[in-house]
C-alpha cells in the first residue's frame, strides 16, 4: 500500500459545496454507503496535466486524444456491462487530461462519478462528480484510500502517483487493467513480464 502521510486536516466541507455540487462524504462514510448501495468502484489512473506533454500537436495530438477518449469508453462501457447500474468510476476530481476524458464520458453514459482526491484539488477545476470523498491536503495523500475503496482499477499513461497505486492494488489483489500505447505507468507495468495478473488491453 502506498504509505499514508501523516495528513493536515482536509478543507472543510463548504469549501468543497462551493465548487461541486457532489455529495461530500469522508473516506469512511463513503465505506458504509458503498456497502449499502452495493457499488462496484472502478479507479481510473492516468495523467492529470495537459495533453500537451505528449510532445504531440496538431492533427497527431487530436488523434492521440481522441484513440485514448475510444479506448476509455471501451473499458467503461465493458464495466457498465459486468457491473450495470452499481458502477462508479473513481478518479482523482480534476478535469483535465485522462481525468476529463473520463468524468466527461461518464456524463455521456450515464454512469455514476466520483472525486477520491486532496484538497489541492480545489485549486483546479472539477469535473461532474455525484460523489467527493476528499483526504489531505497535498496530491497523493489520498492514496491509500483511493486504493481501499475500489475494487478494480484501469490506468491510461500516468504518472509516479497512478504506478504506485496500481503496485498497491496489485500488492492486495485488486484486479487492475492497462491500457498501453499511450505511455506512462500503464505502458511501464504492461512491460512487468512478472506482473501475470495484470490485464492487458490494445496492441
Amino acid at each position: 500500500m502506498p504509505r499514508r502521510r501523516r495528513a493536515p486536516k482536509p478543507p472543510e466541507p463548504q469549501a468543497w459545496r462551493a465548487k461541486t455540487e457532489a455529495a461530500f462524504h469522508t473516506p469512511a462514510s463513503f465505506a458504509a454507503y458503498k456497502q449499502a448501495q452495493g457499488f462496484a468502484l472502478l479507479g481510473v489512473m492516468g495523467y492529470a496535466g495537459s495533453w500537451r506533454r505528449t510532445g504531440k500537436t496538431g492533427a497527431a495530438l487530436k488523434a492521440h486524444v481522441a484513440a485514448a477518449r475510444a479506448a476509455l469508453e471501451a473499458e467503461l462501457c465493458a464495466a457498465r456491462e459486468r457491473h450495470g447500474i452499481k458502477l462508479v468510476m473513481a478518479s482523482g476530481a480534476t478535469n483535465n487530461g485522462v481525468l476529463e476524458l473520463a468524468y466527461d464520458l461518464c456524463v455521456e453514459l450515464g454512469i455514476l462519478a466520483m472525486g477520491i482526491t486532496s484538497g489541492r484539488a480545489l485549486a483546479y477545476e472539477v469535473g461532474a462528480m455525484d460523489f467527493v470523498v476528499p483526504v489531505g491536503s497535498r496530491f497523493g495523500d489520498e492514496s491509500q484510500d483511493f486504493v481501499e475503496l475500489c475494487d478494480e482499477f484501469l490506468v491510461l499513461g500516468g504518472g509516479d502517483q497512478s504506478l504506485a497505486e496500481a503496485e498497491a492494488a496489485l500488492a492486495v489483489d485488486k484486479p487492475v487493467r492497462v491500457i498501453v500505447g499511450f505511455g506512462g505507468a500503464a505502458d511501464a507495468l504492461a512491460a512487468r513480464e512478472e506482473l501475470t495478473q495484470l490485464v492487458r488491453v490494445g496492441p
